[in-house]
């Protein structure tokens, strides 16, 4: 549906000389992924509405989408099934908010970061055939997503003093990620003992 929508606005814009015809496969390629960033957003906001929990949607997103975009990991063959991982992601996150408290909430950052930080440091980034990565990018996603992970931990110990509620959603998001990592590391040998 999404290749169809973007096909149509492709083809009207190069139809009124807005874009050429000869780079109609990238034009392509970015409308689908911005129009499911624009549902995966829609679906997030509708999820915060309904379990009246803007706070934890919104850290998770902040936290959650720049660090995965550069470790990588489980990535969905459709943009159906990435919608429904997301929205279940989100889901998780805020009932998980709720429902930790008291000791494990002091406790759950220390240890989420650290799983987190151990994960993807070994790991990140992890490749995927939709999202292969040559040397330099391997280089460079490796760096980023260390950086990133070590900016959010530092936001998290803030956060630990001034509102632990955020803490505790960071290290949530954190731990989530590291599933995707794991996952998208399994999946990656499994495929490789496939081809064998």
């Amino acid at each position: 549906m999404l290749q169809r929508i973007s096909n149509g606005i492709v083809s009207w814009q190069i139809k009124k000389n807005l874009l050429k015809d000869n780079q109609r496969s990238l034009y392509l390629y970015a409308y689908e992924v911005l129009l499911n960033q624009i549902i995966n957003i829609v679906v997030a906001v509708v999820i915060a509405v309904i379990l009246r929990a803007p706070m934890p949607v919104l850290v998770f997103l902040v936290s959650y989408i720049p660090l995965r975009s550069y470790c990588g990991g489980y990535h969905a063959k459709t943009n159906g099934v990435c919608t429904v991982v997301s929205a279940i992601l989100i889901i998780i996150t805020c009932l998980l908010e709720m429902y930790i408290v008291g000791t494990a909430a002091l406790y759950l950052p220390i240890a989420g970061f650290l799983i987190s930080g151990i994960l993807i440091f070994i790991f990140a980034p992890v490749a995927d055939n939709n999202k292969l990565l040559d040397e330099e990018e391997t280089r460079r996603y490796r760096l980023k997503s260390r950086q990133l992970w070590l900016a959010e931990v530092i936001a998290g110990g803030i956060f630990w003093f001034v509102n632990s509620r955020i803490c505790v959603v960071l290290a949530i998001s954190h731990l989530l990620l590291s599933i995707m990592l794991v996952y998208g590391v399994l999946k990656n040998s499994k495929m490789g003992m496939k081809e064998l």
